[in-house]
Formats: C-alpha cells, structure tokens, sequence
C-alpha cells in the first residue's frame, strides 16, 4: 500500500507540474507583442536576374504598445505633457534601456547601412502609447528570380522582416492603418524595367530547428524518474518558429527590345528557308548549302544574343522559340538531302519536270511545314496572351484598386483630420 501511494502521489505531482507549464506557455501566447510593420522601398537600383540579387533603400515603420509608466520616468514634464495630447516626442537611446522587438531582414546580403530612431505617441483611437522605430536601410537583397518567360517575366522584389524573438514573444503583423508603398520615381532601371505601384503583404511562421548537445544521453540517464525534468525538456525540445512578415514590390521587364531583335530577326531567319523550295528539288546540293548556310547564321545570332541574356541551368521564352526554329531548319535540311536522294535513285538523268511526282510531293511537304510553322506561331501567341500578359494585367488591376483606395484614404484623411483622429484603417486586397 506504501508504494502505490509513492506511485499515486508521484503522478500527482507529474500532472500538476503538466499543467502548470502548459498553462506558463499559452500565458507566454497571449503575452505576445503585436508589433505592426510598414515598409517603404524608398529607392530601387540595379535588379541583378544574373546572380538573384537587387539594390534598395527601404524605410521600416513599426509601432508596439506599451504602458505609460515604463517610459514616464525617463520624459520630462513637458515632454509627457505632449504625449498626453496626442504630440509625437523623440525617445534618445531607447533600445539601451527598454525592449524593443529586434527586427532584422531575413534576405538581406551583406552588411547594411542602417539608421534607428525611435518615437513615442498616444493613439486617439483606442488611446494607448504606441512606441514607433523607424529603420532607415540600404544594401544588397536576394531574392528568387524566375526566367521562365523571359522577356515577358515579371518579378517579385520583396523583403523579408523577422524578430529575434520567437512567436510567443513577438507576432509581425501588416499595420493595418497605414499602408506600405514603393516610390517609383526614385528607380534607376526605368529603361530595362516597369515598376507597378502596389505591393503586397504576406504573413508567414518558419520554423527553428533545434540541435541536440552530446550530453543529452548523460543527462537523460540523471533525469530518468524525474517527471518535472521529463516535461521540462519536452518543452524545451517543442518546435519554435518565428514570425516573419514579407512585402513584395513587383518589377516587369520592357521586352520591346527582345521582341524585335530576338524572336523577330529568329522568325525572320527561319522563314527565309522555305524560299529554298523555289530551288528545283533535284538540285539538292544547292539545297543543303543554303540552308546550312541559314543554319549557321541562326546558331551564330543566338550565340550573339545569348551575350546580353542571363546563364541559367532552364530554358526561357525565348531559349525554346530558338532552338525550335532551330530544328525547323535541321528538318527541312534532312528533307533536301531526302528528296535529292529520291531523285537521284529513281531518275536515269536526274531530272525532273513540272508534272513529276517528286515535284508534286516537295510541293505537299512546303504546304505542310508551313502550315505547321503558322500553327505554332498560333499557338504561341495565344499563350503568351493567356500565361505571360495575363499576369502583367492583373497587377496593372491591383493598381487600378490601389489607386481607387489611396483616392478613398485622401477623404478619410480629411474626416479623420476633423475628428483629430491618428490613423485611417487601409486594406488591400492580394
């Protein structure tokens, strides 16, 4: 009877210890500080699709809340005489003594010049102290830059903020009052590239791995029978992640001069071969030589463009129409040599007429590459209308509906400036 009671009691106590650290961790859940975030691309250089890398300058606007008394005692009396109605006051050396969420930019490369400031001001809506931290950065950034359609490839540009704490310390969410943006006049590549005027936002958790020390056998062995020690390294052992909010900016390639000076001299190149067919088809030297000749120059043209083009391991766009017309040539090159070789067997002089049959034939194989040249081309267009385009039009909507909700902003500016209200709620629609 002793020992069940030892058993009873000793689960007893492995049950409290349970709920009590379930309780600690959706304490610590509920605790968390929303810190909302606005970014600005301020200034955008160089778009690198090479090396999968940009240039930017990029304003970081985030606000917490906090109780007055934690910051009362380091304001003078008219500085928080200010704050009580509704001033902005400028907090010196804030990040030494008090909390702060510890942003970073997840995709930055490189050291960044980055300036910090911070400010305090008492919201009119829901009159709570917010603490703001203004990020002034400039650098390099990576992002995954995607060629499928080249030219007609539209890319995203976006910057990744985290905290250095986990998710139960600090959620980043998109300030819902005020919106981010990007500033298209201050865009060095406005030749190579269009930038559209919206952006997007995008909420996400990654999770943090966590590696298991040498010494874990040993202190498993010490800790066996221990509940409260089981559970605690349970705990410590659960999956973390961290909050990570990510604002994209969207980039589309000019293709005007990749349309005229590559598919254009390429379709201009390959159509010059069914001229070939004016050649009498028993003269198939003559044939072969001139089509190899264009073959040449095809290959040679590509290899010359393919100078100002990005080397990657998959085909663009505009990789596939040229090895296609590629083959085109090499086709009908193998159809020369076998019509000339036909003719060659089955005709003592190796002549031919109007009226011969392997004329008629060479005639019926024209039509049909051509045919087959104007299907494809067909069907070109009617995918680049639905896949590549398609994509630029929408963006091109998300900013009409971005202008129409700046419009709507600029009334609720002036209602809001009448009540003396602080922020003007904004949403925008992915």
């Amino acid at each position: 009877m002793h020992k069940v009671s030892l058993v009873r009691s000793a689960l007893e106590v492995f049950q409290k210890a349970t709920e009590a650290n379930i309780d600690l961790l959706s304490m610590n859940s509920n605790k968390a500080y929303k810190v909302y975030v606005r970014l600005m691309f301020l200034r955008i250089g160089e778009i690198d699709t090479l090396n999968e890398k940009y240039q930017a300058q990029i304003a970081i606007e985030s606000r917490w809340s906090i109780e007055l008394d934690k910051i009362s005692s380091n304001l003078s009396s008219d500085e928080l005489n200010r704050l009580l109605h509704g001033k902005s006051i400028s907090l010196m050396k804030y990040a030494e003594t008090n909390w702060h969420p510890q942003l970073y930019v997840e995709n930055a490369l490189g050291d960044l010049k980055e300036q910090i400031r911070y400010s305090a001001r008492k919201s009119k809506i829901d009159s709570q102290i917010y603490i703001r931290e203004y990020r002034d950065i400039k650098g390099l950034f990576w992002e995954k830059l995607e060629l499928h359609h080249f030219p007609s490839d539209v890319q995203d540009l976006s910057i990744s903020i985290g905290s250095m704490f986990y998710n139960d310390k600090v959620i980043l969410i998109a300030d819902p009052y005020y919106s981010s943006g990007v500033n298209r006049e201050a865009f060095i590549d406005q030749q190579e590239w269009s930038l559209y005027e919206h952006v997007d936002t995008q909420q996400r958790y990654i999770k943090e791995f966590l590696f298991r020390e040498d010494n874990d056998d040993e202190e498993e062995e010490e800790d066996k029978g221990n509940g409260e020690d089981d559970n605690a390294n349970a705990i410590n052992n659960k999956e973390r992640y961290r909050s990570i909010l990510t604002v994209t900016c969207h980039a589309a390639r000019r293709s005007n001069y990749f349309y005229w000076n590559g598919y254009w001299l390429i379709f201009l190149i390959t159509i010059v071969s069914f001229c070939i067919f004016s050649i009498p088809p028993n003269l198939a030297a003559n044939r072969l030589q001139i089509c190899c000749t264009l073959l040449l120059t095809s290959i040679t043209f590509r290899w010359t463009v393919n100078r100002s083009l990005p080397t990657i391991s998959y085909l663009t766009t505009m990789d596939k129409y040229a090895i296609m017309c590629l083959f085109i040539l090499v086709i009908l090159s193998i159809w020369h040599a076998i019509i000339g070789g036909l003719i060659f067997y089955n005709t003592p002089d190796s002549r031919v007429t109007p009226a011969s049959r392997f004329v008629h034939l060479d005639q019926y194989v024209l039509y049909l590459s051509i045919g087959i040249f104007i299907l494809i081309h067909v069907i070109l267009f009617i995918w680049l209308f639905c896949v590549p385009l398609k994509h630029r039009r929408q963006l091109k909507e998300k900013d009409i509906q971005y202008r129409r909700l700046i419009s709507e902003e600029g009334h609720l500016i002036k209602k809001k400036s009448q009540r003396k209200s602080d922020y003007i709620p904004i949403s925008i629609q992915n």
